[in-house]
């Protein structure tokens, strides 16, 4: 053809700019990093909001009511107890973490469902996470955040990479096809997916 309707490559082939069907590994690095950095900055506001709480003169009343919370004498001041740790959501994934790291106990989905609910102990029944975020200092969407997502650590690289799709042929896509990807959390999937 010849003339204004001559074919061009933008005409003959769509889009010239294509996303590429997987993640390169500078990507993958820069999204280990960004899922790292809001991590950090989860626990940073955690501890900021607990270390507020810690040094109200009105908390340190109700502490100074319970003599059973506070440290004993063989108990060293910055180092937190397996009892203290199982309490949070935070500290039962550090316990878990230092018990087994295998493959099969990271995370791909499979927290609390959405609902407020956080589980028990065998000497503490369940609560809401407000009752928890009140207790511990913190804010309700913190809690939700330690209880749901997994960190980085966590995740499946499987889940960190790629997320679900029913569209797709294996039900899963690149976490880079999504658009403002670098902007959302991706972490949580169908359980079996």
């Amino acid at each position: 053809m010849f003339g204004a309707f001559k074919p061009s490559a933008p005409l003959s082939g769509g889009l010239l700019w294509k996303i590429p069907w997987r993640m390169s590994n500078p990507q993958k690095l820069r999204q280990r990093r960004r899922l790292r950095r809001v991590d950090n900055i989860v626990s940073v506001l955690d501890s900021a909001l607990k270390r507020q709480v810690a040094s109200a003169p009105t908390l340190t009343r109700t502490w100074a009511s319970q003599p059973a919370s506070l440290p004993t004498e063989g108990h060293n001041e910055g180092q937190a107890t397996p009892e203290e740790l199982s309490v949070t959501a935070e500290g039962q994934r550090l316990l878990a973490a230092q018990a087994d790291a295998k493959l099969d106990s990271k995370r791909h989905g499979r927290g609390p469902k959405r609902g407020d609910l956080v589980a028990g102990t065998e000497d503490r029944p369940r609560t809401t996470l407000t009752a928890v975020a009140k207790e511990q200092g913190t804010i309700k969407l913190l809690e939700r955040w330690k209880a749901e997502m997994p960190t980085e650590g966590e995740m499946l690289p499987r889940d960190k990479y790629t997320m679900f799709d029913r569209k797709a042929k294996g039900y899963r896509k690149g976490v880079h096809k999504l658009p403002k990807w670098t902007r959302m959390s991706q972490r949580l999937n169908p359980p079996g997916f």
